[in-house]
């Protein structure tokens, strides 16, 4: 999936804080907004991502860099955001996030934008009433219409400038905006442009009330950000550093004496693989065999990691690979999504968004399960405990192997 981040925009009324600095590059957390944006995106498997520019081009194409690809509004004072989403139409291929380059948000609401199987768009539910806001109605957690002139007495939210489109979305939003510019409308709002979408294409709405976000338009917006925002959205990663430095050392010993006691078993009952690739033993709630060739094929040894917990695992080699298996939820779907963290001795190292469909090949005593996704790591000399953990998804429970090698020259 694509994303496309508007940041053609001047932000004269964050001028007198700002003096005059681009919008998207003000820093929040000791770095440029954008580069808050562009870090989220990356770290949920969203890419690759077209940053649409215009004043002072150069200073924000400096701090991208090769981050994403620049498109530039040579136009940016006479025309608005719609304009520069049109400019970047050609490169727009696929279903996409769309933001603002003034959206500040907990990476959260990004995770809930795309578990929605369509097109969609980040509302919160406890503001609604002012005039600069972009208000939305819904039936039926559908979005019908939005606008700063939409009355409050049918708001239910305000939009964040937060969107996602599929391929009909896609479809729908582009030709809005090529009918809107072909008629002269160069100087219109992106949001009108999706008011013309929600009349004939169902766009759902998110509600993320209740987590940490600022559009940040005038200084004020700029301050409760840094003083608010921010540290509400540090203290969520804090919270989980915290609770490795407690929970690692009593992992590392369960591992230890896991490893002891069936290590061997588990190196000799996996299933056909490199034999320079060797199976790390890991603690998690249950060993789960899943056969991959048939009934008479040896079964794999995977752990059953539930929503919420840890799969702990000791890797002695540079090269792992981290293996993961989603449990599927009820109901048919073509894809599924779902996200994982992955920490090394105790510390983030790595958020990775997968998105996967039924192995029809497997069979697993837990139901039906998704195909296998890999992420490689390159580890310094020495043992290292690696740390898988199910985020959020379509489904509460995966399954975890880690594999170990020297080099990694195939794949294991």
């Amino acid at each position: 999936m694509q994303a496309v981040i508007l940041a053609a925009g001047v932000g004269s009324r964050l001028t007198a804080l700002s003096g005059g600095t681009p919008k998207c590059l003000v820093e929040i957390g000791g770095r440029p907004l954008i580069m808050h944006q562009l870090e989220m995106l990356a770290d949920h498997g969203v890419g690759p991502t077209i940053v649409v520019v215009g004043y002072r081009a150069d200073e924000v194409k400096t701090v991208v860099g090769e981050r994403a690809q620049v498109v530039v509004n040579e136009r940016f004072e006479e025309t608005n955001s719609l304009y520069s989403l049109w400019l970047a139409r050609d490169l727009i291929t696929g279903p996409f996030v769309l933001m603002n380059s003034d959206l500040f948000f907990d990476p959260t609401i990004l995770n809930k934008l795309l578990r929605e199987s369509g097109s969609a768009l980040a509302y919160d539910s406890t503001s609604s009433r002012g005039r600069e806001q972009t208000k939305v109605a819904l039936r039926k957690r559908l979005i019908v219409d939005l606008g700063k002139d939409l009355p409050p007495s049918v708001a239910r939210g305000e939009s964040l400038g937060l969107l996602k489109f599929d391929e009909e979305g896609r479809q729908a939003i582009l030709e809005a905006a090529e009918h809107l510019i072909r008629e002269g409308h160069e100087d219109a709002w992106v949001i009108e442009g999706t008011r013309a979408v929600v009349s004939q294409h169902e766009v759902a709405g998110v509600n993320i009330a209740g987590l940490p976000w600022a559009e940040i338009d005038f200084p004020y917006d700029l301050d409760v950000a840094r003083r608010e925002v921010w540290p509400a959205i540090y203290k969520r990663r804090w919270r989980k550093r915290v609770y490795w430095d407690r929970v690692r050392w009593l992992a590392l010993a369960a591992v230890a004496v896991l490893v002891g006691i069936i290590g061997w078993q588990a190196n000799t009952q996996v299933g056909p693989a490199s034999v320079d690739w060797e199976t790390v033993a890991v603690e998690g709630d249950a060993i789960v065999p899943v056969r991959t060739n048939g009934a008479a094929s040896k079964p794999q040894r995977w752990v059953f990691v539930p929503l919420g917990k840890v799969a702990h695992g000791t890797a002695t080699a540079p090269r792992v690979s981290v293996e993961t298996r989603l449990v599927l939820s009820k109901g048919i779907r073509s894809e599924y999504r779902y996200v994982i963290a992955i920490t090394v001795d105790g510390e983030p190292v790595t958020w990775k968004a997968h998105t996967t469909q039924l192995d029809t090949a497997a069979v697993a005593s837990v139901g039906r399960v998704g195909k296998r996704e890999r992420t490689k790591l390159d580890l310094s000399p020495g043992p290292h405990e690696v740390g898988v953990r199910l985020l959020d998804g379509h489904g509460e429970q995966i399954l975890v192997r880690l594999r170990e090698r020297e080099e990694m020259d195939e794949e294991p």
